[in-house]
């Protein structure tokens, strides 16, 4: 017996970013895309790093992508030193439109497109990024494989709030409790899961992650994982 069956589990969500493909890989499109904008580039992390904090693990009404463009130009910008269609421009110039490129260099981990074939016969597929998913699905070969394909800026909050965690498991109509969701952090996936009510999977070689973690799985490999939920 697997976990899925003998838990109950109904649907498998997993993080993109770190989880399907190295994070390694997603550092260096972020350091290349931002290498020559240095000084917004570091504007932009820490305005992204004030919303995680000031959200927390709270519920939110979905709101739209342009609503949370909104919000990120008046933390970056409180006093209105740029316009707010100079900021979205900025921002595609500076990480969107080079990101589409970029990342069609991205590779997923060794076995995991087959591991997920495999499971999307078992169990529904969703898939979670806090970044705009872009051509990511086309460069890891894995377009159509998801029921479910959603970006946290596209409705309004990043992990670890409670809203694209909630999303999730609205869409297949299940209780919390039901939905497995498999990241690479502790406190945006794990932590962020865990408090949505769903069960968690923590993929990590460290072993003081794996001994402290609060998920209900933590495997340090894509092989362990499969024979825990095949």
């Amino acid at each position: 017996m697997s976990y899925i069956s003998d838990n109950g589990i109904k649907a498998v969500c997993f993080d993109i970013d770190g989880t399907l493909y190295p994070k390694s890989q997603t550092n260096w499109i972020l350091f290349k895309t931002s290498l020559f904008h240095l000084p917004f580039a570091l504007k932009y992390l820490k305005m992204r790093s004030r919303m995680r904090t000031e959200d927390g693990y709270s519920d939110f009404p979905l709101s739209s992508a342009e609503e949370f463009k909104k919000r990120e130009y008046k933390i970056m910008y409180p006093n209105g030193y740029r316009d707010f269609e100079w900021f979205k421009e900025k921002e595609r110039r500076v990480f969107h439109s080079k990101w589409e490129k970029d990342f069609m260099s991205v590779r997923m981990f060794d076995g995991m497109s087959d591991f997920l074939s495999d499971l999307s016969q078992v169990v529904p597929i969703a898939l979670l990024s806090d970044f705009p998913i872009g051509c990511k699905l086309k460069a890891l070969k894995i377009e159509g494989i998801a029921d479910y394909v959603v970006s946290s800026e596209d409705i309004g909050r990043l992990k670890p709030s409670k809203l694209p965690f909630r999303l999730l498991y609205e869409h297949f109509n299940l209780s919390p409790g039901q939905v497995l969701y498999v990241g690479d952090s502790e406190r945006k996936d794990v932590l962020g899961a865990r408090n949505a009510g769903m069960k968690s999977l923590l993929i990590t070689r460290n072993k003081k992650r794996a001994l402290t973690s609060k998920a209900d799985i933590v495997v340090s490999s894509y092989d362990e994982m499969r024979k825990m939920l095949l």
